[in-house]
């Protein structure tokens, strides 16, 4: 098992691919959006955070499909869409 060091640019970089707000990464983590800035904006830095923490912004990102690589992120598939009712559906 290799172990990666994710950055802040690695967080924001999966945080786009997922297609996420750092509002719902950061509820999803339970930690503050604050926090989630703080650790994004340390660019190519490990964040200073509580393992756990991190551990649950990781999850939340693998569980839409992230996979966190060395040097970066790549979306290993795409979230589920939902569903398309009659309401939902586009009239020409």
């Amino acid at each position: 098992m290799t172990i990666i060091e994710i950055t802040g640019s690695m967080l924001r970089a999966a945080r786009n691919l997922a297609g996420l707000s750092q509002q719902e990464i950061a509820d999803r983590a339970r930690i503050s959006c604050p926090c989630l800035t703080t650790w994004e904006n340390s660019s190519s830095s490990v964040p200073s955070a509580n393992a756990r923490a991190l551990g649950r912004v990781v999850s939340a990102l693998e569980k839409e499909g992230v996979a966190f690589i060395t040097g970066g992120a790549t979306l290993q598939r795409r979230p589920p869409l939902p569903p398309i009712t009659a309401h939902s559906e586009a009239r020409p």
